[in-house]
């Protein structure tokens, strides 16, 4: 993931524009007047399996992509960074109800490191079981200010292609656990920043929130294979974290979390509002 943060240093410098937005005048337009270059707007925008080309918020300027060129390179895409991995599309863009070609989209950024994000995660759980999933999509994205969350994020998207059907009441016990354990360490006046799992405890008997997910999984992680999972979390959770970096540029997100219904960002998350915008599915 360090090419991410390097290849985005080179493309500020080519592209020249305050934040690494793109000075380009072609393609569409998010709502901070950025220009990306993507199709049409509403669902499945950022659909990897829709879509060759996606938004992105790195596009270079003219005068960069002749001076990329020169030096071998080219613009860079999450496609083409993240492509050699085995379930890229599934770590860009997490189903975790319906399918990729379900025609409504609902998209769930959610910020660990806030409690509400465990209230709105509820609110599409309950609301799923009365959607059908050949009509509508849930699709996730974290983002936190906490280290911790991205790791969490990532193992979620594991168990999300690798425990079919549990991907949803995993994600619940994260953000669950993680409210649990901030309230106990605020109780014994102790709150820390999840920087890794040991700090997502509230005394020394208890295992670190990814542990008591591994074993409630069915089938279980062996052992031996712990490390290998947590390995491959790590890089889903940032590979996930930069793209809901550019949805919330795209869209223009003000805060965290939030849900995106076809293209709109919901000032109200509430079971009401998301099935109107959706046209009453």
């Amino acid at each position: 993931m360090r090419r991410f943060v390097l290849w985005g240093i080179v493309m500020c410098f080519l592209t020249g524009t305050v934040g690494c937005m793109s000075s380009s005048t072609s393609g569409m337009k998010g709502a901070g007047g950025e220009v990306y270059e993507a199709t049409a707007g509403g669902a499945d925008v950022f659909n990897p399996w829709r879509n060759d080309k996606l938004p992105t918020a790195r596009s270079l300027s003219k005068d960069g992509s002749s001076i990329l060129g020169a030096m071998g390179g080219g613009a860079q895409t999450i496609q083409s960074e993240a492509k050699h991995r085995r379930f890229w599309r599934e770590e860009i863009y997490p189903v975790v109800f319906g399918s990729p070609a379900s025609p409504h989209e609902i998209i769930a950024i959610l910020d660990f490191a806030n409690p509400a994000s465990e209230k709105l995660w509820s609110t599409l759980v309950t609301l799923s079981r009365s959607l059908d999933p050949k009509s509508v999509k849930i699709v996730v994205f974290g983002k936190s200010s906490e280290l911790y969350g991205t790791d969490l994020m990532g193992l979620f998207i594991w168990i999300n292609h690798e425990r079919k059907g549990q991907g949803m009441t995993a994600l619940s016990s994260m953000l669950h656990r993680w409210n649990e354990v901030k309230s106990a360490q605020k109780r014994h006046g102790r709150v820390k920043v999840f920087a890794n799992e040991y700090d997502s405890t509230a005394k020394t008997s208890d295992y670190p929130i990814h542990y008591g997910i591994l074993s409630s999984l069915r089938p279980g992680v062996a052992e031996a294979d712990e490390l290998a999972v947590s390995r491959y979390s790590y890089d889903a959770g940032n590979v996930n974290m930069y793209q809901a970096t550019q949805l919330a540029n795209y869209y223009g997100v003000k805060g965290l979390p939030t849900v995106i219904v076809d293209g709109d960002v919901l000032g109200q998350a509430s079971e009401g509002n998301i099935r109107a915008a959706l046209g009453g599915k």
